[in-house]
């Protein structure tokens, strides 16, 4: 008797399995950003304005659809396993453009150079511009003036992952810690690089802020399963 065992047919079964797993996570980190937002503003304990409340439905929003725009392009790869950075933080970029960034003078612009990683890794990186990009919109300028910000992503062959992102606004507050201080974006940003291993550095001055996201190359970093923890 002949046993015939269809290998590629498991291979994509478990992809496929793994990628609903993905989706669930992501979306309870989701879940997790609302909740935390929601216990900010209660704890606030004024009334938004219309700006502030169309800012924040906006975030929501952009956070969504970062994780959204992550599972359409794993969709077309998933015999690979990858995604393409570059392309996947210019479509966030486009995202942020059309909503945070909508009816202000700022412009955002992009340049990823081509690398791949896995999903886990380019869901954390894109959540991290999504926040980044978001408070820079916010504070950047608090004047209203017209503003610029830059976001830059590249891989040396071999090397760690290098993304930043670069504003021309006022830079952070006097006695500022980015350490620990800063409001629910900044937790975030720090508890997303936390799980992925990277390392943050904030380099101000009154002609902007620099954050640059350093991410170890390879098996060193990948991330830990999702979590809504901030510190």
């Amino acid at each position: 008797m002949m046993i015939t065992v269809d290998i590629g047919s498991d291979k994509s079964d478990t992809l496929l399995r793994e990628a609903h797993h993905r989706i669930a996570n992501n979306l309870a980190l989701l879940a997790g950003f609302v909740r935390l937002q929601s216990s900010q503003v209660a704890k606030a304990k004024r009334t938004l304005t219309i700006a502030e409340a169309c800012l924040m439905l906006d975030e929501v929003g952009v956070r969504i659809e970062t994780v959204g725009r992550l599972h359409h392009l794993l969709g077309g790869r998933l015999n690979s396993g990858l995604i393409d950075l570059d392309e996947y933080l210019a479509s966030t970029c486009g995202i942020l453009a059309q909503s945070v960034c909508l009816n202000r003078p700022i412009e955002l612009n992009c340049d990823a150079k081509p690398c791949t990683i896995e999903p886990e890794r380019a869901g954390l990186l894109g959540l991290i511009v999504t926040e980044l990009v978001t408070n820079a919109v916010k504070y950047a300028h608090p004047a209203g003036a017209a503003g610029r910000i830059d976001v830059s992503c590249r891989s040396p062959r071999g090397g760690d992952l290098i993304l930043t992102v670069l504003d021309d606004g006022v830079g952070l507050p006097e006695g500022f810690n980015p350490a620990v201080d800063g409001g629910l974006g900044m937790r975030v940003v720090r508890s997303l690089a936390e799980q992925m291993g990277a390392a943050l550095d904030f380099a101000s001055s009154p002609l902007g802020l620099a954050v640059t996201v350093t991410a170890p190359s390879g098996e060193a970093g990948r991330s830990a399963p999702a979590s809504t923890a901030v510190t």
